[in-house]
């Protein structure tokens, strides 16, 4: 049962990158990252939306308008939902290339395999290269290849 309700939510939400996409590239913005959850009258359709540069409150107004009309054009969710279009703010994990070179000099907590063991590190983003970002710590320069990152996000310091 359960898996069914996963199945079909992901053909919902593969539909739904399908029909905003076009919003997405028109405008010049990034998808980050979408999520449908609730059930009945509660479901909640959160899109996240970003720039190299930032995004504004006029582009987030723009996409939720432009995705709400196409949403309701083809009419792909079932029952009621809400939509919230956002930026990703900080907590949500880095996933893109551009979303690291966006960061540099900025810390992040990164959860990487190294040697096949689970490791964590906050260190400030130096670099980003097509296959690994190289951080700065106290020990020096560390290099992690994209391929054992398994988690990745800004960390406010204060």
């Amino acid at each position: 049962m359960l898996y069914t309700v996963l199945k079909e939510m992901k053909e919902i939400i593969d539909k739904i990158i399908d029909i905003i996409k076009p919003v997405f590239e028109r405008e010049h913005v990034h998808l980050v990252d979408i999520d449908l959850r609730g059930g009945g009258r509660s479901q909640v359709l959160s899109i996240y939306a970003d720039t190299e540069s930032g995004i504004t409150l006029e582009q987030i107004t723009q996409l939720n308008r432009e995705i709400s009309d196409q949403l309701d054009m083809h009419d792909v969710i079932p029952g009621a939902y809400r939509l919230d279009v956002s930026s990703p703010g900080v907590d949500r994990p880095l996933k893109f290339l551009w979303q690291y070179r966006k960061n540099i000099n900025r810390f992040v907590q990164v959860n990487y395999l190294h040697n096949g063991k689970p490791k964590e590190i906050t260190a400030k983003l130096k670099n980003v290269e097509e296959s690994e970002i190289v951080l700065t710590s106290q020990k020096g320069d560390i290099m992690i290849p994209f391929s054992s990152i398994k988690k990745a996000k800004v960390k406010v310091m204060v």
